[in-house]
Order: structure tokens, then sequence, then C-alpha cells
């Protein structure tokens, strides 16, 4: 009689307790781009509720969704979130990109400034650089800058050396936009690997030269 009552009881906890929990259904659906290729780990939630779950790698999801629940989220990075109401069979959902549109931005480097920077400047302006260099490489526009020799050294268009106070090129550094272009072996500067390098300090307008 004993283990009768217990085994009722049991059974009566056990109704309550799926009572007590909220009904649920299954949702299932397909989550696609533009182009209607699958999207792999779009976010499947309740609106203003709970996650259910992400789409897998064919962009299928299956989710239980509460009863209660008007309508769902699916969103995913770089696409706009769409909401949708929950069924059992939602088919294809395609989501649309977002695409913002950023202001330019102009990153200038510069290592130092005349009459501000306490090391040596020399600048060498547009005109000079229009005037002065021609069909010559870069380094030998520098030539009329004080404590700088140039040279195009083997004569074909690339082998330009250049010397700063007395150091070979191997002992100059070397930096375009901020940074290091000398070699990693010999430290100096393969002039024919930066050959329209004239040509974009033709349009930049100055070249700078710091000696240390």
């Amino acid at each position: 009689m004993k283990r009768l009552l217990s085994v009722i009881m049991v059974l009566c906890f056990a109704v309550g307790a799926a009572m007590a929990l909220p009904a649920t259904r299954k949702c299932s659906g397909t989550v696609v781009d533009e182009s209607g290729e699958p999207i792999i780990g779009a976010g499947i939630v309740v609106t203003n509720g709970a996650a259910l779950g992400t789409t897998d790698i064919d962009g299928k999801f299956k989710v239980n969704v509460p009863d209660n629940a008007k309508s769902l989220t699916i969103s995913f990075v770089g696409y706009k979130s769409k909401k949708v109401a929950p069924a059992s069979e939602m088919g294809v959902i395609a989501l649309e990109p977002q695409t913002e549109m950023l202001n330019d931005v102009v990153v200038t480097q510069s290592l130092a400034r005349t009459r501000q920077t306490p090391v040596a400047v020399s600048q060498i302006n547009q005109i000079d650089i229009d005037l002065k260099l021609g069909t010559q490489e870069l380094p030998e526009v520098l030539k009329t800058t004080p404590g700088v020799w140039a040279t195009k050294d083997g004569g074909g268009f690339g082998d330009a050396k250049i010397n700063m106070r007395g150091f070979q090129s191997a002992n100059v550094a070397v930096l375009v936009n901020g940074i290091p272009v000398n070699d990693m072996e010999w430290g100096g500067v393969y002039w024919s690997n930066w050959a329209g390098l004239a040509r974009r300090a033709a349009a930049c307008g100055t070249v700078s030269v710091t000696t240390v």
C-alpha cells in the first residue's frame, strides 16, 4: 500500500512539473544572404527575449519556441536583423546586407618636424622635386642636401646608393610612411623595389631626410 502511494505521489509531482513548464513548439527554417548562400552562425532569439539557437553549416536551424512568443529575431553581423512570425516550417529567410558610409581617414606619419623636433631635418618641396628629379631615382634628388651623397652606382634603374654623413646605406634608416624599408639581411635599401616612390613623392609634395 505504501509503495502504491509513493508511485502515485511521484506521478503527481511529474505531472505538476510538466504543467508548470511553458509549452513550446518546434520551429525550423533556413537563413540565407542576398545571393541565396547559407549564413552560418546566424542567431535566432525571441524578440526582446532569450536566445534559442544558431544556424548550422547549411544555414538551417531547428529551435524550441515558447507558445507565447509573438515573433523571432534573426540577426548576423553585417546584415540587417529581421523579425519573423514563428511557425513550424518557416522556409527560407533572406537577410539584407547592412552597409554604412564612413568618412575618409587620412593617416600621416613624420618622425621629425622642422624647428620642432631636436634633430637635423632637411625638406625638399614639390617644386624642387619637379625641377631636379626628372628621370632620376629618388635618392638623387637629395644630392644638394647637406651631409647626403647619392649616386646611381651600377648605372641601372634601381641601383642607386645613398650615404648620409659618411654612413653607408646599410647604416642609414629609410622609412616610408613611418615603416622601415631597409633589407633585413644587409641593412641597405633595394631602390628597385621602390621605383614608383619618386612619382609618389612628387604627388605628395615633400621629402623629409632625418639625420641623427
